[in-house]
């Protein structure tokens, strides 16, 4: 008994010693962090304090450029649709057989549903498509008026810094990482949270204040005089079209601002970021944020219900669709390497994937049946029609909406080949017209084109009826802009 005693009192003192040892060493870590942090603010505020300084230096000016256009442009107004009497003389094309044409009806644009408000407390409500959140916001963070001078954007920046801003970044941030929210997505929020704050004539209030919290995020930004007004320039990771720019030291910087502004005006700004803001905004969604199923509406595909050979619901983000509806316009490869929203993801490739098993097809073959599927499983519009501008959608919008053009669908197109056949996808630019390439065997006839070293024969989506290896005619001939989705590098 004696010797199971001393066992026990030997393994509760081990356990006592382990505990006291985890203890100082958890109250080790606390007081590290603690530290780190101290250092860190203080960091902080001596950085902040030197950036105060440093904008209130004159500025350089720098010429304002109109926005870059799409390189494809406007699509036709109309469908092609493919004749099989001009199909080449081998008649190898591959495809299966044609059925008629599914016209989606017209679906209303949704107004975007994102707003914040604040009634002087310390606090502003933000509702980000139904999400929503109480952003702190102390009453030392109000600026007073600014003028647009380098001297009062100093000032502004000084009372920023001074001020208790970390709750701030800590909401937003936290924000962010709950909702797998998008750096535009984060953008947009700050912006819509400044406007609660500041009345309409208060530009140049809100636009420091955008470019402070940004800043504090990490984000490079910056602001520039234009007349009498503050505007806020980005630089992003992709290129951007139908927006303003100045452009320093080779990188863009694109405009953003609440008035209109006028090329033939100078613009100043200066040309340092605030030390620790290292990173350009990115327009690719890495993730679509996260919402709980109460966001998510069902939607079915009638159009697709022939060729699954079943109906297909599909689950619809609300908030993502919504968000995206003003997403700046780029090049389709950021909506290419964009995720798309898992549940919808899940529906449509089982879907897909069963009708491909259930009836053998091999690879051709699958291709064959996507091609088809996008083909004839929306209806056509244009950007205009749908939107009034031009505007690539999405994969999510092309569900949504029911309709979609050219660029739309080879964003389908790519997406099911790609991801869920795992094969290798390329797309053809033309001017007012895109289609894709698909690595297929030798032995696949049609039209096609090398890009490093691979054959990719001609799918295209927006040519109703035609198989694998059929270009449409306005474009036979042409050598297309060859856009690798896997390498995202372009060639002429």
């Amino acid at each position: 008994m004696q010797k199971v005693i001393r066992s026990l009192a030997a393994a509760f003192a081990v356990l006592s010693f382990a505990v006291v040892a985890e203890a100082q060493a958890d109250s080790l870590f606390r007081e590290y962090r603690r530290q780190r942090t101290k250092e860190f603010l203080n960091w902080r505020a001596e950085a902040n304090a030197e950036f105060s300084r440093y904008l209130a230096a004159a500025w350089e000016e720098f010429l304002i450029q109109k926005g870059r256009e799409d390189i494809i442009g406007p699509v036709p107004e109309e469908p092609v649709f493919y004749d099989r009497s001009e199909a080449v003389p081998s008649g190898g094309l591959h495809g299966l057989p044609c059925s008629g044409f599914m016209s989606a009806p017209a679906v209303p644009v949704p107004v975007p549903a994102i707003s914040a408000s604040y009634s002087g407390g310390e606090s502003v409500g933000v509702d980000f498509f139904g999400i929503t959140a109480a952003v702190p916001f102390h009453q030392d963070m109000i600026l007073p008026r600014l003028r647009a001078t380098e001297q009062d954007v100093s000032d502004g920046w000084k009372k920023l810094s001074s001020s208790d801003y970390q709750p701030v970044i800590e909401a937003l941030d936290s924000f962010r990482q709950e909702h797998s929210i998008s750096d535009w997505a984060l953008y947009t929020i700050i912006r819509k949270l400044t406007e609660a704050v500041y009345i309409d004539e208060y530009v140049n209030e809100r636009i420091l204040t955008q470019m402070f919290l940004l800043s504090q995020m990490d984000y490079r930004a910056r602001v520039g005089m234009s007349g009498e007004e503050l505007i806020l320039l980005l630089p992003f990771d992709v290129p951007v079209y139908q927006v303003p720019y100045v452009t320093t030291e080779g990188e863009d910087f694109y405009i953003y601002g609440y008035s209109r502004v006028n090329g033939r005006n100078p613009l100043y700004t200066f040309t340092n970021d605030f030390p620790s803001a290292e990173r350009n905004l990115s327009l690719v969604i890495d993730r679509q944020m996260t919402v709980d199923s109460s966001f998510y509406r069902m939607k079915t595909m009638p159009g697709w219900a022939e060729y699954l050979g079943e109906d297909l619901n599909v689950p619809q983000n609300i908030p993502c669709v919504k968000f995206t509806l003003d997403y700046p316009q780029s090049d389709l490869l950021t909506y290419h390497r964009s995720a798309v929203d898992t549940e919808l993801t899940r529906a449509v490739f089982s879907a897909v994937r069963y009708r491909i098993l259930r009836d053998g097809l091999d690879p051709v073959q699958s291709v064959s049946f996507i091609l088809e599927l996008i083909q004839r499983g929306f209806g056509y519009k244009t950007d205009y029609e749908m939107f009034g501008r031009a505007k690539p959608m999405f994969v999510e919008e092309s569900f949504f909406y029911g309709s979609n053009n050219c660029k739309d669908r080879v964003l389908l197109f790519s997406w099911l080949v790609g991801d869920l056949l795992g094969m290798d996808v390329v797309i053809f630019c033309y001017k007012g017209h895109a289609a894709c390439g698909v690595a297929l065997p030798e032995t696949v006839e049609g039209d096609s084109y090398m890009y490093e070293g691979r054959r990719y024969v001609m799918c295209d989506p927006t040519y109703i009826g035609a198989p694998v290896g059929a270009t449409m005619t306005k474009y036979r001939g042409v050598q297309p802009q060859i856009i690798g989705l896997q390498t995202e590098t372009a060639e002429d």
